[in-house]
C-alpha cells in the first residue's frame, strides 16, 4: 500500500468507524462488535505507520457521543476515558510489559457508565459518560435503584464511575415481545427516561468498578480503592488480582482467554470482555493518559454474542396454545461456537412497520423484512433472536411479510387476539402434538417414561389423541412392547410414570393444560389463592365473583383474568378436568398450609449448583413454604443455596461480597428442619 491509498483508506476507516459509533450511541448498530473492532484495529494500525494522518477528530483520538436534549448536560470533573483494546496473549504481554505492578482483572460490563457524586454522605448527582467531558443528568433513574445508597458513611466528597445494566432475568421479564435488541440497549433507554418510575419497576441495577475521588483519603493501590467502596455499601464489580511475574502472566492470559467459555454464561448481566489494570496508584500516575485511553489501562474483548446474516425466508409455526409465530431463516452465522440459521421474530406485530398495543403499552414495530439484512443475538445460552433489521442496507428488493389468513398446518381461518394471530382449528395437529408434549413435560407433570418423540410415535400410532389417552395406555401393553425399543422394561418405566404424575399439586395441573397466557408462575400464583381444582371451578360458577378473585392474583389484568375466565367457563375444559379426576388426579395446592416450623415467609434464595435432587424441585419446595427463589445474588437475598461445583463462582463471589449466608444442602435441612 503506498502513502496515497494508505491515506485514502485511514479516510476511509475513521468516517466508517465514526459513523458506526455514533449508531451505537443512539442504540442503532449496524454491524456486530466484532466487526466493529476489526475496522477499528486495522485504523489503529494504519495511524501507527503513517501518524501525519492522524488528527484530533479521528475517532480514535476521540469518544463519540449522542447526548438526548432533554436531560440536563454536566461537565464531567475528571474526563472519562474508554479503554484500550486488545484481543490475544500476545496483546496482553505487551501491556503488562509497561510496568512490574501487579495487575487487575475486572468484568467489562456492557451497559451504561455514569459517575456518582456524594456529599456530607448524601447522593447529589448521576451523571452518563456522554462524550467524557460533558454527560447526562440522571439521578431520578439513577436513585431508584437498590444499588445506590441515599446515604453513605463517608462525609467527604465522592465520586465514583458505575455501570447501570439490566439482568438477563429481568431482560426476559420485560422483553417478552422482542421490543429490545439487548439488555445494553434496555439499560441505557431506561437510565435516560425522564419517568423515574419506569427505571424502579425495571429494576435497573448499579455496579460500581472505579473511584475517581475522595477527598481526604488516600490509596496505594486499586485494591483498596474497591475495597473502600464494598464497606461503603456499593455493588462492586468482581475483580481478581495477578502478580507481574512469569507465573502470574501465564495466570492472567488463561483467565482472560478462557473466561468466557468457562463463566460468560453463568453470570446475571451481559459482559463483552475483561478490564486489566495496573494496581499500583502511582504507575498509573506515571503512565498517564492518552487523548482518548488510560495507558495503565485495557479491555480484554470477547467475540460478539450478536452477528449481522441475511433473511433468507420465515416459516410460520404454529403452539401448542394455536399461536403462529413466524420464524426467520437466514444464513449461517456463528455465535460462540454455535451455528445458528433459525430464530424467532416473536408475533407479527413485532415485525410489521407500524405501532401496536401491548400491555397498555405502545410499542412500533421493528420492520423486518425478507432480504433484510439482520442482526441476530444470543446472550445468556437463550434462544437465538432477529433484534433488529439495517434499513441503511436495503436494496428496494425486500418483501414485507403478510400474517396467514389460514393456518399453516390445518388450513383453517387465523384470528387476532390481542398482538398475536392464533388458528381456529380444533383439530390442528401441531395444538394437539404441542399440547401433549407439554403435558408430559418436566415442568408440569414430568412423567417418567413419555418423552417428546414418545408422544410423536404415539399420536401416528393412533394411541393418544387426547390427555385422557395417556392414562389408558396400560390397556395397549401388547401393541407397546412391540415396538422396536420398546421392551416390556420400558413400559413398565412408562406405566409407573403415568401412575406418579396423578400426585401432581395444583399448579403443575394448571400449567400442564396449556391455558393460553397462563405459564409457570401464574400456575403458582393461582394456586397461592385457591386451594384445589374443585374451588376454582366452583367459584367460576358465580362469574362476578369469579373474577374479582382472579383480579386479586399477582400481577393478574385484564387479559390474564379473561383467559381464565374463558378457559373455566367452558364445559369442555370443564369434561377434560373431570376425566383426569376420574383417573386419580388430586390436583390439591402445595402452597396452602405449610407445616408449622418450616415455613420460609419472606425469605429470599438464590439456588445454584448440583443436589441431590434437581434445582426445580428445590425451587418448588421454597416458594411451597412460602420462600421466594430468585436468579440473582443481591442486597435482598437472604441465602444462597450452593450446591457441588459453585466454589468460586459469581454467585458465590457476590454472596461473600454481600455477606449473604451461604448454605448447602444439609445445612438447609438442618437450619429450617426440612426432609427432601
Amino acid at each position: 500500500m503506498n502513502i496515497e491509498e494508505a491515506e485514502a483508506r485511514i479516510l476511509f476507516l475513521q468516517e466508517e468507524v465514526a459513523k458506526h459509533d455514533a449508531l451505537y450511541e443512539q442504540n442503532k448498530p449496524i454491524i456486530s462488535d466484532s466487526e466493529y473492532d476489526k475496522i477499528y484495529h486495522e485504523l489503529v494500525q494504519l495511524e501507527l505507520k503513517h501518524p501525519t494522518f492522524v488528527t484530533s477528530e479521528s475517532p480514535t483520538q476521540r469518544i463519540v457521543t449522542v447526548i438526548v436534549d432533554s436531560l440536563k448536560k454536566v461537565t464531567h470533573t475528571t474526563p472519562m476515558l474508554s479503554q484500550d483494546k486488545v484481543h490475544t496473549a500476545e496483546d496482553i504481554i505487551k501491556f503488562v510489559k509497561k510496568s512490574v505492578s501487579r495487575i487487575l482483572a475486572q468484568l467489562k460490563l456492557d451497559g451504561l457508565t455514569i459517575v456518582l457524586t456524594y456529599e456530607n454522605g448524601r447522593r447529589v448527582s448521576a451523571v452518563t459518560r456522554g462524550d467524557g467531558y460533558v454527560g447526562e443528568d440522571v439521578l431520578h433513574t439513577i436513585s431508584t435503584s437498590v444499588d445506590v445508597p441515599k446515604h453513605i458513611p463517608f462525609l467527604g466528597r465522592l465520586e465514583i464511575r458505575a455501570e447501570a445494566v439490566i439482568t438477563f432475568e429481568d431482560f426476559e421479564r420485560i422483553n417478552m415481545d422482542g421490543e429490545y435488541a439487548t439488555t445494553r440497549n434496555l439499560a441505557s433507554g431506561t437510565v435516560r427516561q425522564l419517568d423515574a418510575n419506569v427505571a424502579k419497576e425495571r429494576n435497573i441495577r448499579v455496579v460500581a468498578f472505579d473511584l475517581v475521588s475522595a477527598d481526604g483519603k488516600e490509596f496505594e493501590n486499586d485494591v483498596e480503592q474497591l475495597e473502600f467502596m464494598k464497606a461503603l455499601g456499593f455493588n462492586v464489580v468482581p475483580y481478581e488480582v495477578f502478580e507481574n511475574t512469569e507465573e502470574g502472566i501465564e495466570a492472567l492470559i488463561e483467565f482472560c482467554t478462557t473466561f468466557s467459555e468457562k463463566h460468560r454464561k453463568n453470570l446475571p448481566y451481559a459482559i463483552d470482555g475483561l478490564v486489566l489494570k495496573f494496581d499500583d496508584l502511582a504507575v498509573r500516575e506515571e503512565l498517564g493518559y492518552t487523548n482518548k485511553f488510560p495507558r495503565w489501562g485495557c479491555a480484554f474483548k470477547f467475540e460478539s454474542l450478536e452477528a449481522t446474516t441475511k433473511l433468507q425466508r420465515t416459516v410460520n409455526q404454529v403452539g401448542k396454545t394455536g399461536q403462529i409465530t413466524p420464524v426467520a431463516e437466514f444464513d449461517m452465522v456463528n455465535i460462540e461456537g454455535v451455528e445458528i440459521r433459525r430464530a424467532t421474530l416473536h408475533n407479527f406485530n413485532n415485525i410489521g412497520d407500524k405501532e401496536y398495543v401491548v400491555s397498555g403499552k405502545t410499542r412500533m414495530g421493528k420492520d423486518i423484512r425478507i432480504g433484510d439484512t439482520i442482526v441476530v443475538a444470543r446472550a445468556n445460552d437463550v434462544i437465538p433472536q432477529v433484534v433488529q433489521s439495517i434499513k441503511e442496507l436495503r436494496t428496494g428488493n425486500e418483501e414485507v411479510i403478510v400474517p396467514p389468513a389460514h393456518c399453516p398446518a390445518c388450513g383453517s381461518p387465523t384470528e387476532w387476539i390481542g398482538e398475536n394471530l392464533y388458528c381456529t382449528g380444533i383439530d390442528c395437529k401441531p395444538q394437539l402434538e404441542g399440547k401433549l408434549i407439554h403435558f408430559v413435560s418436566r415442568k408440569t407433570l414430568n412423567i417418567d417414561g413419555i418423552g417428546k418423540e414418545t408422544v410423536k410415535m404415539f399420536i401416528e400410532k393412533g394411541f393418544i389423541s387426547n390427555f385422557s389417552d395417556i392414562f389408558r395406555l396400560q390397556d395397549k401393553e401388547e401393541e407397546i412392547t412391540s415396538i422396536e425399543g420398546f421392551g416390556k422394561k420400558s413400559f413398565d418405566k412408562m406405566i409407573k410414570g403415568i401412575e406418579e404424575s396423578k400426585k401432581a399439586p395444583l399448579h403443575r395441573v394448571i400449567y400442564s393444560l396449556s391455558i393460553r397466557n397462563i405459564g409457570e408462575t401464574a400456575s403458582k400464583d393461582v394456586s397461592k389463592v385457591f386451594k384445589n381444582m374443585d374451588e376454582i371451578i366452583e367459584l367460576s360458577k358465580n362469574l362476578p365473583e369469579f373474577e374479582a378473585k382472579v383480579r386479586s392474583i399477582n400481577d393478574f389484568g385484564d387479559t390474564m383474568t379473561a383467559t381464565m375466565i374463558d378457559f373455566f367457563t367452558n364445559e369442555k375444559n370443564i369434561e377434560l378436568i373431570r376425566d383426569l379426576q376420574a383417573v386419580g388426579f388430586k390436583m390439591e395446592s402445595e402452597f396452602q398450609g405449610a407445616p408449622a416450623g418450616t415455613t420460609l415467609e419472606g425469605l429470599t434464595f438464590v439456588i445454584t449448583g448440583k443436589f441431590s435432587i434437581g434445582r426445580s424441585e428445590f425451587k418448588s419446595l421454597i416458594e411451597s413454604l412460602g420462600g421466594k427463589a430468585s436468579g440473582s445474588v443481591s442486597k435482598k437475598t437472604n441465602y444462597l443455596l450452593m450446591g457441588e461445583g459453585e466454589e468460586g463462582s459469581s454467585k458465590h463471589q457476590k454472596a461473600i461480597e454481600l455477606g449473604t449466608e451461604i448454605l448447602s444442602e444439609d445445612t438447609f435441612k438442618s437450619k429450617f428442619g426440612i426432609e427432601l
